[in-house]
């Protein structure tokens, strides 16, 4: 049977078929599209109607090309919401969640509940770009929208009331929003009457691998796709993407690794101690009834930012296979950056801040391409080792392997960077983790196969893994000493 994944991102989005066959999964991208933020006025937004026309493209072109569409399923980024009105309309386009709108967010909260009692209801670190206070945000500003709202729909909420008109909010996505309660996994009314916040906005909790409803008439006659199903799944991409790993066992970790880096373990049960909290590790909803125990990291960002200055500039040779070329020439543990300094979040220029934070710290200033993509991998590595180290501390766990998903992981100089500094093996090879994760999520809440144990002995036929082993532990041990500080 032929399952569709929409698979979006916050630079770009695709619709990936999956094929189960013979105990095997094939992959085929049908569609792929950009999706970027639009500034309008001091606003900056999605453009939800350019993202819903590539969404029904992708659905026909799978259709076009002979597929018969048994399901549908979105997952995206985490945390940015639509709402609509009493009537299904959408009230403007969705806000992404790197507008300033939320500066100062955190702060006001705090006057009506803490930072600590909140981390000990919802076990979500605290960061400005949470729904929580995107919509506090409105409510401080008395923004009129709020007035004629009737539900609050995450991204892949939203994508799927308009495939179905079904409006809910599925669990992982709404893990992300700092407003569900982490235990109960359902909404605390307590967030909400402590802020003033609205909860009538809030739907009922679906769960992965269950289905939502048919492809409405009006799409499935203008895409072809009579026959198909919308099904949730882990809408929120890390969990579709976890999900994924085909691994046994309690001594492994996770690496989302993309623009940003997830690190982290699975989890029956929330860990919500204080000390969890000062580390800024966070609680988010996994598939399978899991707790994906994770810190975000700011991760390849950096050098995605670089890469788009230097074409903006019209400099030649920014292939990635010439920069990592470039990356192997230059010395060594000359510059080390925390990725998640604020001077990194949206600067003007990256390779300015990158000099900037160098010459401020008293390390060598990168000026050659090859310095700063050196600069990058070496500190996300470093990056990686201390927040592993917390992780072990956190949960007890002697971990023995990474798994490393996502785009990150095809950057073979990265990971060979991970497992030296981390001295464990670093695996690989499910670049399209969350595509595969989505399909198997389908497939299951359409009884075509069993359980998760089936699912991932099918992932375990179908791909081919990379072990990455440690090799000069030793060498790294003095650019961990000398750059802890940086960390701290």
């Amino acid at each position: 049977m032929a399952y569709l994944a929409l698979d979006l991102g916050a630079g770009s989005g695709r619709a990936i078929v999956g094929i189960i066959e013979n105990g095997r999964i094939k992959l085929d991208e049908i569609h792929r599209f950009a999706n970027s933020p639009v500034k309008l006025g001091d606003t900056l937004y999605w453009d939800f109607l350019s993202l819903y026309a590539n969404i029904k493209e992708g659905i026909r072109l799978a259709v076009k090309k002979g597929y018969n569409l048994k399901g549908i399923a979105v997952d995206t980024w985490g945390v940015d919401f639509g709402l609509i009105d009493k009537s299904g309309k959408l009230l403007g386009n969705p806000v992404c969640y790197r507008d300033l709108r939320t500066e100062g967010m955190s702060d006001k909260s705090s006057a009506y509940i803490s930072k600590e009692e909140l981390y000990a209801v919802t076990g979500i670190q605290q960061m400005e770009i949470n729904s929580l206070f995107q919509l506090l945000s409105l409510k401080v500003c008395e923004d009129q929208i709020l007035s004629v709202a009737d539900k609050l729909l995450f991204t892949p909420d939203l994508i799927n009331f308009f495939l179905t008109g079904i409006a809910c909010n599925e669990y992982t996505i709404a893990s992300t929003s700092q407003l569900l309660n982490a235990q109960t996994r359902q909404w605390d009314e307590k967030i909400f009457e402590k802020l003033n916040l609205p909860s009538h906005l809030m739907s009922n909790i679906v769960h992965p691998c269950s289905l939502i409803g048919k492809l409405n008439t009006e799409i499935a006659e203008e895409t072809g796709a009579l026959d198909a199903k919308v099904f949730a799944v882990g809408s929120h991409d890390t969990a579709s993407a976890i999900a994924a790993i085909p691994t046994q066992g309690d001594n492994w970790a996770f690496l989302s690794s993309g623009t940003w880096s997830l690190l982290g373990v699975l989890a029956n049960e929330p860990i919500l101690a204080r000390e969890v909290m000062l580390n800024d590790f966070t609680n988010e909803g996994g598939v399978d009834n899991k707790i994906l125990f994770m810190r975000n990291i700011t991760g390849l960002w950096l050098l995605q930012r670089l890469i788009a200055e230097w074409e903006k500039a019209e400099n030649p040779n920014c292939s990635y296979d010439y920069l990592l070329s470039e990356c192997e020439k230059s010395k060594p543990f000359r510059s080390i950056v925390n990725s998640d300094d604020p001077s990194f979040t949206h600067p003007v220029s990256m390779s300015k801040a990158i000099q900037a934070y160098c010459e401020r710290t008293g390390q060598h200033v990168p000026q050659s391409k090859g310095e700063f993509v050196r600069c990058v991998l070496e500190s996300l590595a470093v990056k990686y080792y201390f927040v592993m180290d917390k992780l072990q501390k956190s949960t007890g766990k002697d971990i023995k392997q990474l798994f490393v998903v996502g785009g990150g992981s095809q950057n073979e100089l990265l990971n060979q960077y991970i497992a030296n500094i981390l001295n464990m093996d670093v695996i690989v090879g499910l670049t399209e983790s969350t595509a595969i994760g989505n399909v198997i999520q389908q497939a299951i809440a359409n009884n075509e196969i069993a359980d998760w144990v089936e699912g991932h002995k099918i992932i375990r036929n179908s791909f081919t893994l990379k072990t990455y082993k440690a090799q000069n532990f030793d060498y790294w041990i003095n650019v961990i000493s000398k750059s802890k500080h940086l960390f701290e």
